[in-house]
């Protein structure tokens, strides 16, 4: 018989829980009331507590890598960024919140999170506009941070891996009180190291700390804190034969793909500070309140391959340098009241995120020789080019009501009515330009729960998002608007344990934003006139026997340019957004071979995929596999993470222009820890 590991389902106490298992029972990113996951109108998918200890990712881009509709690392071996696609749109930088709140890049200031942070990840994949806001096509990706667990509980360990990189982390909860209402955590991670390009840094120091309050079962008041430092590592371009140069000069030295500048770096200083509310009055009432403020300087440099002689080989090389300070102001109240099966969540939203930046760039100041490729030449600070000021702000007011009838039947159904500000001041031209738009957005989906454990859906939502940046002739961007249709099944058995999903998406998107190739400092963007996708994507996740569980996941898309304003483009496939991908980890409790030994695997592949819209440059499908071994012993715990098992070269984006990113190459993490 299958025995599982109890679940406790939280009240609307602001904190969360491990969950013993790779499937989570419930979520509120999808429905903010929080529901089971078979009741969400739509494709969700839950990376627990349980899977982020047992393959450890080093990114969140890692953390998600096994899920349906993700293309990870869509820039390759670029850290200055957590990077990704979501049903065929590239979006990373857009598309992260953290507990709900808008988490997401201004221009190269990142606001980058570790995993070792967070109790969980959530993926919702669709527009999401009533609960969320701006918010683009392909969806979000939610990271909900941990939290005190009114237990006392801790870790600790050290570790070393690939490129000299060491590091060691504590988390730690403990009740406060005697009374038991007080709680708080503390997570500390260190690590020093490199990547595998020369002259690069892996480095971070994070402090996250939060304190929760809970008098009674009707009142909780949690306080987040966090504080982190890096240095990271930048991309690096290299130019291919017969593209970028005649194929006859022969090759570029095999470790000329792990080369760089002692110029470039990228090096950053964050911290938030926020809190979460709640408070139950009578007659089914609650009121929830989500507060953050966060704070990113960086200071970045980046010596990049801008252009390459076809007859000699000879590469010319940019210089840019960018220092900026970037903040973020968001807030989101709501009201939610509860009777029978009916949930009506009233709720407005405010976010502002202002940026300054000094852009430094000299196009073409150097080169580099096809005979003898290195890079022992000093590189001198370029001159100032750009001085700006953005401020963005967006208010909303927002609806969704989920009624469960007593048939099985569920309805949720939402409307947002939203205003957005950007404006930006040139300090170095001394002029200035704004935007307002407002959108009107909704949604609305129908489950049906099934005594076989079956449950189909239905849904059709809208999304919209202000676009950052402008054209090369200094243009704002036009806002984006994107609808879905979706249709899908879940079966659930009743001991729960697992879940299979399947689903069935038609998804369009106006004013598709992507880089300018005409501008070397990549500061510039054009804009398609609609984009569609649609496919379909299956996923299994859980538990399949006492021994083994585990994660799978199957995306095919079909994407098409529908409308261009640029010629030549209608047609065409939407970039970085291959036709098939296939996931699967499993992890398997080896106690018959050694009591305490877990065996964790998996493969992933990536099919051919276009890297622009113009569908001139292809970036070649490749399959890797990861490798986890975990030893548990009384209160200690070894771990060994490989990454890329096999060392497969391959390249994760081949983009007009510029060559190839190498996607990352093996990397092999020991840890050993020890709870108390």
């Amino acid at each position: 018989m299958l025995e599982l590991a109890p679940i406790i389902v939280r009240d609307k106490l602001q904190y969360a829980g491990a969950v013993d298992s790779y499937l989570a029972p419930a979520s509120e990113t999808g429905v903010k009331s929080g529901v089971p996951l078979a009741e969400v109108p739509q494709s969700i998918s839950v990376v627990t507590s349980t899977e982020l200890e047992r393959r450890q990712p080093a990114q969140v881009e890692d953390a998600i890598k096994f899920t349906p509709g993700i293309n990870p690392s869509t820039w390759g071996t670029d850290d200055r960024f957590d990077q990704f696609s979501i049903r065929g749109f590239d979006m990373g930088t857009s598309a992260l919140y953290r507990d709900g709140l808008p988490n997401k890049a201004h221009n190269f200031a990142s606001f980058k999170i570790d995993p070792y942070m967070l109790d969980r990840v959530e993926v919702l994949r669709g527009p999401a506009g009533v609960l969320y806001g701006s918010n683009d096509a392909g969806g979000l990706v939610n990271l909900v941070t941990k939290r005190p667990t009114f237990e006392n509980e801790g870790s600790a360990y050290a570790g070393y891996g690939s490129f000299g990189a060491a590091e060691a982390g504590v988390d730690v909860s403990r009740v406060l009180n005697a009374e038991g209402t007080l709680a708080g955590r503390l997570t500390v991670l260190l690590r020093d190291g490199e990547t595998e390009l020369d002259n690069s840094h892996n480095d971070r120091n994070l402090v996250a700390g939060s304190l929760t309050w809970a008098p009674s079962d009707d009142t909780s008041l949690t306080v987040l804190l966090h504080l982190q430092q890096d240095e990271r590592t930048p991309l690096q371009w290299v130019p291919q034969a017969g593209v970028e140069y005649d194929a006859a000069l022969g090759s570029l030295p095999e470790n000329f793909y792990t080369r760089q500048s002692d110029f470039n770096s990228y090096e950053s200083d964050s911290g938030s500070i926020g809190w979460e509310f709640s408070h139950r009055f009578g007659d089914g009432f609650t009121f929830n309140q989500k507060t953050r403020y966060a704070r990113d300087k960086i200071d970045y440099q980046h010596l990049y391959l801008a252009s390459t002689d076809f007859a000699t080989g000879n590469m010319g090389y940019t210089v840019q340098a960018n220092t900026e300070e970037a903040y973020n102001l968001g807030f989101d109240n709501y009201l939610e009241w509860k009777r029978g099966g009916n949930s009506l969540i009233v709720g407005a939203d405010y976010q502002r995120r202002k940026t300054e930046y000094r852009q430094h760039l000299a196009y073409g100041a150097y080169s580099v020789s096809f005979a003898n490729p290195v890079f022992d030449f000093d590189v001198a600070y370029p001159p100032l080019s750009a001085h700006n000021r953005e401020e963005y702000t967006e208010k909303g007011i927002y609806l969704q009501n989920h009624h469960k009838f007593g048939n099985g039947l569920a309805v949720t159904a939402g409307l947002r009515r939203g205003w957005f500000e950007n404006e930006i001041d040139d300090l170095l031209n001394s002029t200035a330009q704004s935007q307002k738009n407002a959108a009107t957005t909704g949604m609305l989906g129908l489950t049906y729960e099934m005594a076989n454990g079956m449950t189909p859906y239905v849904s059709y939502t809208e999304g919209f998002v202000q676009n950052f940046g402008k054209t090369i002739a200094g243009a704002p961007l036009d806002p984006s608007e994107s609808k879905q249709w979706e249709a899908g099944l879940r079966y659930l058995p009743e001991h729960g344990s697992y879940m299979l999903s399947a689903a069935i998406f038609d998804l369009r998107k106006t004013n598709v934003k992507d880089y300018d190739r005409n501008d070397p400092t990549w500061s510039s963007f054009t804009q398609e006139g609609e984009i569609r996708s649609r496919g379909f994507e299956l996923e299994a996740r859980g538990r399949i026997t006492d021994n083994l569980q585990g994660v799978f996941g199957y995306t095919y898309l079909d994407t098409e340019i529908t409308k261009s304003l640029v010629a030549g483009l209608t047609g065409n496939d939407n970039a970085m957004a291959p036709p098939h991908q296939l996931s699967l980890w499993l992890d398997y409790d080896a106690a018959a071979l050694l009591p305490g030994l877990s065996i964790g695997g998996g493969i992933r592949y990536n099919d051919d995929a276009f890297a622009t819209q113009s569908n001139a440059r292809v970036t070649p499908s490749y399959t890797l596999a990861d490798l986890a071994l975990r030893y548990e012993w009384k209160e200690m715990e070894v771990n060994l993470r490989v990454s890329n098992l096999f060392d497969k070269g391959y390249d994760s984006v081949c983009y007009d222009g510029y060559g190839c990113s190498r996607g990352e190459g093996r990397t092999v993490s020991f840890t050993i820890g020890r709870s108390f």
